[in-house]
């Protein structure tokens, strides 16, 4: 294993956009460092993305964002009518309690 070369598949690997492989298939050196480096970039913004997604407080603030969404949305008729059914609960209580 130590000390061999390892050659990709040209059909294994897709050249990026403007490189140009080798004339039998084969990427140079240069092409794979690039590709490399290329997707340790893209796994790092890619962690960094999932970590951002599951942090405690981002969960929490958006669980806030979207509570606070739904309640702008609420149809202030039934606000109203909430209020009324709370008022008259409210009220049927004190009255009972004085009788």
């Amino acid at each position: 294993m130590a000390g061999e070369e390892i050659v990709p598949r040209a059909g294994d690997i897709v050249p990026p956009a403007g490189s140009q492989a080798a004339s039998n298939g084969q990427l140079s050196q240069k092409q794979l460092v690039r590709q490399i480096e290329q997707a340790q970039l893209e796994l790092g913004r890619t962690v960094d993305a999932i970590t951002d997604l599951v942090k405690p407080a981002n969960v929490a603030r958006r669980s806030t964002d979207k509570l606070r969404q739904r309640a702008a949305t609420v149809d202030p008729k039934l606000v109203a009518a909430g209020a009324v059914v709370v008022v008259g609960l409210v009220g049927l209580l004190i009255w009972r309690r004085r009788r």
